[in-house]
C-alpha cells in the first residue's frame, strides 16, 4: 500500500526486510543454534525493525486518510484503537528482538 502512496520501491524492500528479520528474531530466541546473532550488529538490525515500523506507522496515519478519503470514519483516525492493534501484533518481534540482543552482548 505504501508503494502505492508514495510511488517509489523503498517502501515495500524495507518493508520486507523488516518483516524478514522481525522473523528471524523470533527464530533466532527459539532455536539460537539455527540462526544466531552473535555479532554487536544484532543492534542495528534490531534497530532498523523498530525504526522502520514506526516510520511506517507514521506515513501511513498521514497519508491512508488521504487516499481513502475516510476523514468520516472513526477507525483510521490516528488516535483509534487500529493503530494500537498493529503495534501489539508487533510486540512479540520486539521482545524476542529484545532478548536476542541482550543474549548477544552476554
Amino acid at each position: 500500500m505504501l508503494r502505492r502512496l508514495e510511488r517509489d520501491w523503498l517502501h515495500p524492500v524495507g518493508g520486507v526486510v523488516s518483516t524478514l528479520l522481525s522473523a528471524a528474531f523470533i527464530i533466532a530466541y527459539w532455536m539460537p543454534d539455527t540462526l544466531s546473532f552473535q555479532a554487536p550488529s544484532v543492534l542495528l538490525l534490531f534497530g532498523f525493525v523498530i525504526f522502520w515500523d514506526l516510520y511506517s506507522l507514521q506515513r501511513l496515519k498521514t497519508k491512508l486518510p488521504e487516499l481513502l478519503q475516510t476523514e468520516d470514519q472513526p477507525d483510521l483516525q490516528p488516535g483509534s484503537s487500529t493503530w494500537l492493534m498493529g503495534l501489539l501484533l508487533m510486540a512479540p518481534a520486539y521482545f524476542f528482538g529484545t532478548m536476542v540482543c541482550i543474549r548477544a552482548y552476554s
